[in-house]
């Protein structure tokens, strides 16, 4: 990115920021550490919220104690890197119209109340750094009030006779089309409210987009829409994809031993004891203690050896948000028929089928709604099962690691942006099942590295065809695996 961007030729100190939790948020924390070790210093700022990536997380005394280079490298990192964290008083939400309309005023004078504190306020302490503010990198969306006060900070330290900072604007989608769109069913004077509301957040976006001083967008698409509608084009637009970080890689044997056990899968999951019962080909003994779902761990000439089951599941990982826009009913659907494709093939032939494992992870606003469906999923199918886990942000990467086969449901509102999370898979070399939307091919290449589906019947095929016979027969997954090894990563790409 610095060879895009005259501003990064030099050192700097640059403010990344996010009106969101930013533990949240992958890109903007990369953006950061790429920065850091380009010698840059940083202020971080976003909501309270997740844990940082490993590398930016304050070393803890037992990090002081340690001589490991991620612990130094922290440690080295930490001293250019501030973070400021956000805590925005939200109102709550009532459903009435009444409601609603002192809920989105009240809700924004909160969040501007908040970044003006920490713009106008924290980011002046001149006790933590006495560097002056060279660029602000900030996300989008959201867009408001973000990008005015963004875009008013930079103007007021130009009005006081500072260095006027550089305002960036990165794309990862646009925030007017997150903003909820009237359907059929909308009532006429809701189309009009709505409709209203899309079009102002529209012209505001236009309007800052162009105060911007240089834009970054994830995709060719994004960049191609900026130049028609946003009359934002020119050296200063750039694409600069996502990319996996080198977190992200297959996990080892024995990674994957330690984090099964450490999970406990089957202890936490009554419904998944029955599929330890059944002994492996070797016949070694073993102690339940010494098997995991995936792996076993047996004594050879007095060696303790780790080796994957012969029987073990597939592991199915999709990662969601729990919105609208990643509707996991599509899975849901597609697990269904899936069942029900295995069963009739089992009738002419012996099932080839493993069992097969769907791990869901993420945390959102459908996940409540959803739970009470897959308990009783879980008791109508005896061979497939859903469970649900949150991890930790460095378990993360070993579970998708461990992964037969990705799923990713996500929809983009403005059909410009990629998943991410389908870029984590990559770097752990696990082909991806997506659901098709525009631009999705900058990313996923239906048959090369993955497949690409429309609906939950198409899935359930693609995944009948896939599992067919794993782990033994493997060979179209394997052939997905190889064209995905040697995927960039970002550090290379950033730079």
């Amino acid at each position: 990115m610095n060879n895009s961007l005259e501003m990064m030729e030099k050192k700097k100190h640059v403010v990344v920021a996010v009106l969101g939790d930013i533990g949240r948020s992958p890109r903007m924390q990369y953006h950061t550490l790429s920065l850091l070790e380009h010698g840059h210093y940083v202020t971080l700022i976003g909501y309270v919220g997740e844990r940082l990536i490993p590398a930016l997380e304050k070393p803890s005394s037992d990090d002081d104690n340690t001589h490991s280079s991620t612990a130094t490298a922290t440690k080295k990192y930490h001293q250019n890197l501030r973070v400021l964290r956000m805590k925005p008083h939200l109102p709550s939400k009532l459903n009435n119209i009444t409601g609603r309309l002192f809920y989105y005023p009240l809700r924004l004078i909160s969040l501007m109340y908040c970044l003006f504190y920490t713009l106008w306020i924290q980011l002046q302490d001149r006790t933590t750094t006495s560097i002056p503010v060279d660029v602000i990198l900030v996300q989008n969306p959201p867009s408001v009030p973000t990008l005015l006060l963004v875009y008013l900070y930079c103007v007021w330290e130009g009005l006081l006779g500072r260095k006027r900072p550089r305002f960036v604007i990165d794309w990862h989608n646009l925030g007017f089309t997150m903003f909820e769109s009237p359907t059929q069913q909308t009532s006429f004077l809701r189309i009009i409210i709505l409709t209203s509301i899309r079009i102002i957040a529209k012209s505001y976006e236009r309007i800052l987009a162009a105060m911007a001083d240089a834009h970054l967008t994830v995709t060719h698409a994004m960049e191609v829409w900026l130049g028609e509608h946003f009359n934002v084009h020119g050296a200063n637009v750039r694409v600069l994809y996502d990319k996996p970080p080198t977190l992200f890689r297959p996990t080892t044997i024995d990674e994957e031993h330690e984090l099964f056990q450490r999970l406990d899968l089957e202890g936490e999951n009554e419904q998944l004891h029955g599929w330890l019962d059944h002994v492996d080909e070797m016949h070694e003994e073993q102690t339940p203690s010494e098997q995991t779902l995936f792996t076993k761990c047996s004594l050879h000439n007095s060696e303790q050896i780790i080796q994957p089951r012969q029987n073990r599941p597939a592991l199915l990982v999709s990662s969601t948000s729990w919105t609208p826009d990643e509707d996991f009913s599509v899975l849901l659907e597609a697990l269904e028929k899936l069942h029900t494709l295995i069963m009739n093939a089992s009738k002419s032939t012996p099932s080839s089928f493993p069992n097969i494992l769907v791990v869901v992870t993420g945390k959102g606003p459908q996940k409540e709604y959803f739970l009470p469906l897959l308990h009783k999923f879980n008791e109508q199918h005896q061979n497939i099962k859903i469970i649900t886990l949150w991890l930790e942000a460095s378990d993360y990467p070993k579970l998708l690691g461990c992964a037969t086969l990705g799923v990713c449901l996500h929809t983009s509102t403005s059909g410009l942006d990629l998943p991410m999370k389908v870029l984590d898979m990559f770097g752990c070399q696990v082909p991806v099942c997506a659901i098709g939307f525009d631009c999705l091919d900058e990313l996923v290449k239906d048959g090369v590295n993955g497949r690409v589906f429309c609906d939950g019947e198409e899935l359930s095929r693609q995944l009948f065809d896939l599992l067919k016979g794993y782990p033994l027969e493997d060979v179209e997954m394997e052939r997905y695996r190889q064209n995905i090894r040697g995927t960039t990563r970002w550090r290379e790409n950033w730079e």
